[in-house]
């Protein structure tokens, strides 16, 4: 019996002891929580749902804990610690996280390490690398900050003079708005001449569509020699500045006449330049058949200088003899010289 007892008693401490190793295994397992741990910090706008012991995690998973926050002016210093063994890029980014807004918030670590400048132990996360989400308080304030503004407490009441001014503004604009209502009524009611306008519009242009497919290689042919009869007009442009030019001085030139002469010009063209353009409009056949009596006389005038004892006329240059040179010769004297030797 009592061997019995004693077998028992052995068996249930064996039993108790396990079950106290398994649970301290269990326990240790279940908070994963390493011996060694690395200390950083980050310095963040605010710290509003976030206390020491919240969660530090990196894409949702926990690699360690907030261990204390102190404030510094306008911002607070987070000082956490983070599991050994894993390295984070130098410029990682610190962002409080939360689920809702009533919730207290984990600290989150945003970039994964590639290769370059590594976040050392002891080392600060900037201001420009913080973020928090608005807190509660900031968000009623900013929500009471609107409703201050569109109806202040001051006696501005700007919803109401809002209004006032609305009514004033469309004051005597029923007509238009009644005619503008029934202009939108009838062309909703009757779409179809819209749609005619449309169509006409369209068939009027099938015409011209179909012939510029038709005509496409000229088209075609037109913009590509575009440039070089660009070019060549370039060339040319320096011609078209000389004739402007000429045009110009021709302009300048004409007025002057008209100011010094046009006084004597305009009668004489208003008058016997008229009348004898009238004249030989008027005999326009007489002067015809004078003309073509030219032909005619031409030959008759060959002929008679061919005959024997034809009418003839004798010239023979005269010759002058200046025997000083630079002599001056009165004009009176040269021609008494060549009657003479004509004589």
């Amino acid at each position: 019996m009592t061997d019995n007892f004693g077998s028992r008693v052995k068996t249930l401490a064996v039993i108790c002891a396990a079950a106290v190793v398994g649970g301290v295994g269990v326990a240790v397992a279940t908070t994963g929580e390493p011996a060694d741990r690395t200390t950083f910090c980050a310095f963040m706008p605010d710290a509003v749902g976030l206390y020491a012991g919240n969660p530090v995690t990196q894409m949702g998973y926990e690699v360690g804990r907030v261990e204390s926050i102190e404030p510094q002016g306008d911002h607070v210093q987070v000082t956490f610690s983070l599991a050994s063994g894993r390295t984070y890029p130098h410029d990682v980014r610190a962002v409080t996280r939360s689920k809702s807004l009533l919730a207290d918030r984990s600290l989150e670590l945003v970039g994964n390490y590639a290769s370059g400048p590594m976040l050392e132990p002891e080392q600060c996360i900037s201001l420009e690398h913080s973020h928090t989400p608005k807190s509660i308080s900031e968000i009623a304030g900013s929500a009471a900050d609107f409703i201050d503004a569109i109806a202040p407490d001051d006696g501005q009441e700007s919803i109401r003079a809002t209004v006032l001014g609305l009514d004033e503004a469309l004051r005597g604009q029923g007509e238009n708005a009644a005619d503008m209502m029934r202009h939108a009524a009838a062309a909703a009611a009757d779409p179809d001449k819209l749609i005619a306008d449309i169509g006409s519009s369209i068939a009027n242009m099938a015409p011209l569509t179909d012939e510029a497919l038709r005509r496409w290689s000229s088209i075609r042919s037109i913009v590509e020699q575009m440039p070089a009869v660009v070019a060549a007009g370039i060339d040319l442009w320096p011609g078209v500045i000389e004739v402007c030019e000429g045009i110009g001085w021709l302009v300048a030139t004409l007025d002057d006449i008209q100011r010094n002469y046009g006084a004597d010009i305009w009668p004489f063209v208003h008058g016997p330049a008229t009348d004898a353009l009238k004249l030989a409009a008027t005999r326009s056949n007489d002067i015809a058949g004078l003309i073509s009596t030219i032909p005619s006389v031409t030959p008759f005038l060959a002929q008679q200088t061919t005959r024997d004892g034809a009418l003839t006329i004798g010239y023979q240059p005269p010759t002058v003899a200046l025997t000083t040179a630079g002599t001056e010769v009165p004009i009176t004297r040269l021609l008494d010289q060549v009657l003479a030797g004509r004589n």
